[in-house]
Order: structure tokens, then C-alpha cells, then sequence
């Protein structure tokens, strides 16, 4: 099936591919380097185990920042010049990360990263909104997620390769490589996928009153705050997941094989809701898994009583293949509810919606990672309370979700 926008075609499927190739950029960015980050540490010269974190962090800062820029100037200039901006400073930033000398240098570099991936995140989201509506962009959400989950799997692997292969720079050939690769299959086949006679003048008076429409939008900021809390514990475990398998739990050669494993239910999850999706609604399948993952949560604190804060690693890893199943469920359906009756400001309501999820995902997840001190403690806990405070702001808001059939525009 072929999908046409303004005078351009581009069948289904490679446009659910290139987005999932323009989503896989910030895996890619962050998973790639996992097995490396003590190695990058100890090149600089420094030993504090939790510094490592700040590779991650530094990226996620970065991405968070400038978010709420890119939707207004794609709601004036179009979707595929902000998507292509964004990877000339992706490319830029992957070459800076060359020649960096200095640790905080180079953590500059991965936030200049993060500034032009956030780019293609957040058009991901207005193209799609663009090109579909109510439960099938949820759908096509889902499938995009499903493909995106094959870089989370095997990232880590290549990186260890790739260490084993050589010295740790060659991640960083990976990064510019891509970021190429990418760069040119938007700009070949990509359409642009705003119509003209939506493009909005760059004025502030128009930004300011699409800015108002967003952030007075109920549905649009509880389910972006839903979407950044929920994520916010994950990023908790991301952050520190090298540290966890390799110094709480000894088994460093096993961490990119766990880690693409707990990866692939992410990718379980995004089919699960790609197939159900339609048939129950965004709003429902997003409930029942808020409530499965409370309950999990409950079971794992209880057994993080049982053995004083660390329990087996069969333990640890089978909860956190459940919650990313849950989570997985939640993140790419809340993100859609957010956009539903934004239509007419996708750009905008992307750009505020993907900030704030961005930023709360960030700051939060910086805050539990950094509690990390001899047992799991602060995770388990992290991942508790954000999806007790997901659950009821989900439960609060749940009415206020159009059913299906209001949902064409």
C-alpha cells in the first residue's frame, strides 16, 4: 500500500521502517555505548563508578532541551527540513565525540547529540500524527517500536564486539555511519507530510497562542507527564545497567546477552498492542497494563524485602522483563492519547509533549540512578512509585479519552 502526501509517495512499510530507523537514533546512541562506558571512564582518567551514568544522562539532557523548538518550526517550514537539521547536528556531534579530549568535553558532545536526535523524535511523532489518527496512529506507533526494538536487542552485543574488535572509538565510526545512512534515505524518499495550507507563519503571536492550545489541553499534558514518569523509571535502570550486572552482580561478560534480552520484551510488548490495539482502544490496553504493572511491582518489592535488597539475578531479570512488557504496553499508547486532539498543532503539541516526557524521564531517572550504592533498592523502588503515580493519574483522566468513534478527524 502506498501512502501519498503532497505530490509524494512512500509505500506503508518503508514508512514505518524509516521512522523506525529515525527512532532507532537515540537507542542506537545510548545501548551502543553500554559495554563501554567503563572502558570511556577509565580513558579520562576517572574511577567514580556513577560518573559512567552522566555518558547516558549528558545525551538525555541534550535531547530534553530543545524539543519544544523543533514542532513550532516544522509547523512553518515542514517536517522533513527539521528532521533533516537535526541529523546534520547528530553527524557534527558524532564527529566532535572524535576528538574530544576531556571527559566533560565529550559529555558536551553527547549532549550535542541528543540535540539533533530530539529532532527526529519529535517529527516521528507529527509525521505520524500527520499521516494517521486516533487508534491506528497507535497502531503504527506499536509497529514502528516492534522494528525500533531490534537496535535495544543487539546494540550491546555489537558494542562488545566492537570492543573486543578494537579500541572503543569504533562505536563512534558506528554513530557517524548511521547518522549518514539515515540522513540520506530521509532526504531520497522521505515526503514531506504537511500539507501547505497548514504551514503556519513563524510569528510569536502564533506560536504563542499554538502554545496556549497545547499546555491548556488536559488530556494532552496528564498523558505526557503519564509518558515521561512511566519512562522515568526505565531510564533509571538504563542509566545504571552496566553498573548492575557487572558490579552488583558479577557477571559483566553476560550483560549485552540480558540486556537484549529484557530488550525483547519491549518488542513483545509493541506486537501484543499492534494487534489489540484497534480492537480495545489506546485508553483500556494502557489501563490493564498499568494495573498488571503495579501489581508486579508489588511482588518485586516484596521479594526485594526477602533477600535484604538484592535478590537472585533470575529474580531481578525476570521483573524487569515484565515491567518493560508493561511499560512497553503504556509508553507508545499514552504518547498517542497526548496527540489525539491535537491535530491542528501537531508540531507544537509534539514539541511540548515530547518535552516535558523527555525532561521528567530524565531528571527522575537521574535522580534514582544516582542512589545506586550496593543494592537495588533505589530501582525497585523507582519503578514502583512511578507506576503508582502513572496508575492514578491514568485512572483520574480515563473518561476524558475520546472512544473510537470520535477519534476521525
Amino acid at each position: 500500500m502506498k501512502l501519498k502526501k503532497n505530490q509524494q509517495q512512500i509505500y506503508y512499510f518503508e514508512l514505518i521502517v524509516l521512522l523506525a530507523m529515525l527512532s532507532s537514533l537515540g537507542a542506537l546512541t545510548i545501548d551502543l555505548q553500554l559495554p563501554a562506558m567503563p572502558e570511556i571512564l577509565n580513558s579520562f582518567g576517572l574511577q567514580e563508578a556513577n560518573l559512567q551514568q552522566w555518558i547516558v544522562s549528558a545525551y538525555m539532557l541534550g535531547f530534553a532541551s530543545v524539543q519544544i523548538l523543533y514542532g513550532p518550526i516544522s509547523d512553518s517550514v515542514g517536517r522533513k527540513p527539521v528532521v533533516l537539521f537535526g541529523l546534520v547536528i547528530y553527524i557534527a556531534a558524532s564527529f566532535w565525540l572524535m576528538v574530544a579530549d576531556d571527559y566533560w568535553v565529550f559529555l558536551l558532545a553527547r549532549a550535542l547529540q541528543g540535540v539533533g536526535a530530539a529532532a527526529a523524535r519529535i517529527m516521528i511523532n507529527a509525521i505520524t500524527r500527520d499521516f494517521f489518527k486516533g487508534d491506528e496512529m497507535a497502531k503504527v506507533t506499536s509497529l514502528v517500536m516492534l522494528i525500533f526494538i531490534l537496535v535495544p536487542v543487539f546494540a550491546p552485543t555489537v558494542g562488545s564486539l566492537l570492543l573486543w574488535l578494537g579500541h572503543w572509538h569504533l562505536i563512534l565510526y558506528v554513530f557517524l555511519g548511521f547518522g549518514l545512512a539515515v540522513f540520506l534515505w530521509t532526504w531520497l524518499r522521505l515526503p514531506e507530510s504537511l500539507a501547505p495550507h497548514h504551514k503556519k507563519p513563524l510569528r510569536l503571536s502564533r506560536l504563542k497562542a499554538s502554545f496556549i492550545q497545547v499546555v491548556t489541553e488536559p488530556l494532552a499534558i496528564v498523558f505526557a507527564v503519564v509518558s515521561g514518569v512511566i519512562f522515568s523509571g526505565f531510564m533509571a535502570y538504563l542509566n545504571s545497567a552496566e553498573q548492575i550486572f557487572a558490579d552488583l552482580y558479577g557477571v559483566p561478560e553476560k550483560f549485552p546477552y540480558i540486556f537484549g534480552l529484557l530488550a525483547l520484551f519491549f518488542g513483545l510488548a509493541a506486537f501484543i498492542n499492534s494487534r489489540v490495539v484497534m480492537r480495545f482502544g489506546a485508553m483500556r490496553v494502557t489501563l490493564y497494563a498499568l494495573i498488571a504493572l503495579v501489581v508486579i511491582n508489588v511482588i518485586h518489592i516484596g521479594l526485594m524485602f526477602a533477600y535484604s535488597g538484592l535478590a537472585p539475578l533470575w529474580v531481578f531479570v525476570a521483573a524487569v522483563a515484565l515491567i518493560n512488557m508493561c511499560v512497553g504496553l503504556v509508553f507508545g499508547n499514552v504518547m498517542a492519547i497526548a496527540m489525539m486532539p491535537l491535530g491542528d498543532v501537531a508540531g507544537m503539541g509534539a514539541s511540548v509533549i515530547g518535552s516535558i516526557s523527555t525532561f521528567l524521564a530524565a531528571v527522575i531517572g537521574i535522580a534514582i540512578s544516582q542512589q545506586l550504592d550496593g543494592n537495588l533498592w533505589p530501582i525497585a523502588l523507582g519503578f514502583f512509585g512511578t507506576a503508582i503515580i502513572s496508575l492514578g493519574l491514568v485512572f483520574r483522566y480515563k473518561n476524558a479519552v475520546p472512544n473510537k468513534r470520535n477519534l476521525v478527524t
